[in-house]
């Protein structure tokens, strides 16, 4: 906590106060970007911080903090929302360890990137496939009775009779210690944010009594904008408004947002302003829709639309996730813009790889140029391709040889790709598909 506090006397270092009207404002600038202090916001936002407020923080939570500071997901779980409710951050000592972190603070509030929850994942089905007998049936059981709670749970509603009887056993015999074992053992809010997550991820999870949920927001508007809240969730979607919040979709399917917590403009870039703030409308960059419940679904980027050469536009958020959602695949980038098909350049996972290469005898040094493995991931993408409308099919890929990384500049510090700079540095690869 005495990090915390110095922690926040620094944060405070970015902050000045402007006459408006009549009273002080409060400005905060993340990434470039005016921000209203929270707390001005109203009641509705300013009392809870948004996400954090919703999820109920008190001084007895906890969490571990492992993102840069400049992401204004990691500022309101690590220093708005614990400032306001008094509750202990834990420090990670690097974002590679932070799975044996989670295990030593078993936080009561975790927030991750999809990223580390598709590590978990990768991680417990590989362990659970290994399961035989008596414990195998005993962990198909227990997630088949998961499957049954999980949607009375996201409805706000609990088991009862026999059902409840079976989930309490469930609970004590296979949910709680799985939980223990991955860090989770105290967790009430699992939250993932700041990129796209595969909807059968979190199903998978929810089967194991562990719901987590999506949140959507940018800088530019504090944060949270929708928010699958406990009670209230629906996977595949990033939930309803918050309170206090107005979002639209405009013609084009660009999501809009309107409230007191939007920015007040790019700080010095008029023109960035008056591109992204139109009539007291954020214009997001995001697409997406409502369904009829209220709940928002993101289908994409606009800047990242891919156009392909026969004129048809398609948001390869949804392929990537299918992809990356893949056994042997860490990563995933859709090419296909002014192309006559769409191909991908695939990472594989070195944990999914070397668990491959013990039982089939291949060299994980050289995985991504062994046939054994090709084959496995035709299979796979073959199998993703059939999700998707004939426009939309990977017709080739190439593996490459190493994972994206935040120090060559083909990740942000969320773990978000950047296309541009992959595109650029792999170049060749991407000719090569289109060549052959």
């Amino acid at each position: 906590k005495h990090s915390l506090a110095l922690l926040s006397i620094c944060s405070l270092i970015t902050l000045w106060v402007q006459p408006a009207a009549a009273e002080w404002t409060v400005r905060a600038k993340v990434d470039g970007a005016l921000l209203v202090d929270p707390a001005a916001a109203g009641p509705e936002l300013g009392g809870g911080f948004g996400a954090t407020g919703l999820v109920g923080s008190t001084a007895d939570d906890c969490s571990l903090s492992y993102l840069p500071l400049s992401h204004i997901a990691e500022q309101m779980f690590t220093i708005h929302g614990p400032i306001v409710a008094g509750s202990a951050v834990y420090y990670a000592e690097s974002i590679e360890k932070v799975p044996d972190n989670l295990k030593e603070v078993q936080p009561t509030i975790v927030f991750a990137v999809p990223r580390i929850w598709e590590k978990f994942y990768a991680g417990v089905t590989a362990k659970l496939s290994l399961a035989t007998g008596v414990k195998a049936k005993l962990v198909a059981w227990a997630m088949n009775v998961g499957k049954q709670v999980y949607p009375l749970k996201n409805a706000g509603k609990s088991p009862s009779g026999f059902l409840a009887l079976k989930y309490k056993l469930a609970n004590k015999l296979i949910y709680s210690k799985l939980a223990t074992a991955l860090g989770l053992g105290r967790a009430r809010v699992m939250v993932s944010g700041a990129a796209p997550i595969a909807k059968e991820i979190l199903e998978f999870f929810a089967t194991l009594d562990l719901t987590i949920m999506e949140v959507y927001g940018q800088s530019e508007d504090c944060g949270p904008t929708t928010f699958n809240v406990p009670g209230r969730v629906r996977f595949g979607t990033v939930g309803p408004t918050i309170p206090g919040v107005e979002v639209k979709i405009a013609d084009d399917g660009e999501i809009c947002v309107r409230g007191p917590n939007v920015f007040l403009g790019y700080y010095k870039d008029k023109a960035a302003t008056d591109a992204t703030l139109i009539d007291g409308w954020l214009h997001s960059g995001d697409l997406g829709s409502f369904d009829e419940d209220g709940f928002l679904s993101i289908t994409g980027r606009k800047k990242d639309i891919i156009i392909t050469a026969g004129g048809k536009n398609i948001a390869p958020k949804n392929i990537e996730a299918a992809l990356k959602n893949t056994p042997l695949v860490a990563e995933a980038v859709v090419i296909g813009d002014r192309r006559k098909f769409l191909s991908a350049l695939l990472c594989l996972d070195p944990d999914a790889v070397e668990r491959y290469a013990t039982t089939h005898e291949v060299d994980a040094a050289s995985a991504h140029e062994n046939a054994q493995i090709r084959e496995e991931i035709q299979k796979a993408v073959d199998g993703v391709n059939t999700l998707f409308a004939r426009v939309e099919h990977i017709r080739k890929f190439h593996i490459l040889h190493r994972l994206l990384t935040i120090e060559d500049g083909e990740l942000t510090p969320t773990l978000k790709v950047k296309r541009n700079v992959v595109h650029e540095h792999f170049s060749d690869q991407i000719e090569a598909m289109y060549s052959e």
